[in-house]
Parts: structure tokens; sequence; C-alpha cells
């Protein structure tokens, strides 16, 4: 099973959002993302990259 982070793209240091991220949904500037437990959680904001080698998301505003 792969789960992934979830960070604030920053121009200092990434901040950190949510971890245990098992599923994300875009909708137009926002993400729904649910946890591994189910929880649903609504992000302000777009994906700008993807790490999956170290389940990584990094998201902007």
């Amino acid at each position: 099973m792969c789960l992934s982070s979830i960070y604030k793209k920053s121009d200092d240091e990434n901040v950190f959002l949510l971890k245990n991220v098992a599923r994300v949904i875009c909708k137009e500037d926002e993400l729904v993302v649910y946890d591994l437990m189910g929880v649903r959680t609504v992000l302000q904001g777009k994906i700008f990259d993807i790490d999956l080698m170290e389940n990584i998301i990094l998201i902007k505003e």
C-alpha cells in the first residue's frame, strides 16, 4: 500500500499538511483528500508536484 504526505509549497520551506493520504480528488481550485481511515479533508490549491519515490504530494495555492 502506498500512502503519501501532502505539503504546501513555500518559498522558504515546504509546509507539512497531512500524512497517510490514500486518495486525492482534484476539483477546480481545491483538493479533496482521504486518509487511511477514510477521513475527508478539503484543501485549497492545486497539485504542483507528485514524487512517487518519496510519497510526497506538493500543492500550491
